[in-house]
């Protein structure tokens, strides 16, 4: 699925105390209506060299939303994206 990357922060991580990110942004739900979503990356695990990619397009293009595909539903109801997924960039979009 594509999904908007809004923001991105970083945080303290509270399992061994080093700097994670978390990802915000929007996907289409099943009515087509666009939702929020979110997704935890922790640079200490494996699948964080999947979103280098997306991580290194936002910082490159501060204030611009990184339109995403290869995104995986992890919790519907909470909005949760798979941290797990295999995303690539597809298109940086100006903000409007």
């Amino acid at each position: 699925m594509q999904v908007i990357i809004r923001k991105i922060q970083p945080f303290r991580s509270q399992h061994g105390g080093h700097d994670c990110f978390r990802i915000d942004g929007f996907h289409v739900n099943e009515f087509g209506e666009l939702v929020p979503g979110y997704t935890f990356i922790d640079p200490n695990n494996d699948n964080a060299l999947d979103w280098a990619e997306v991580l290194e397009a936002a910082h490159a293009n501060r204030g611009e939303d990184i339109i995403v595909d290869g995104v995986r539903m992890k919790h519907r109801q909470k909005g949760l994206w798979s941290a797990d997924s295999r995303p690539q960039v597809v298109e940086i979009v100006p903000r409007p």
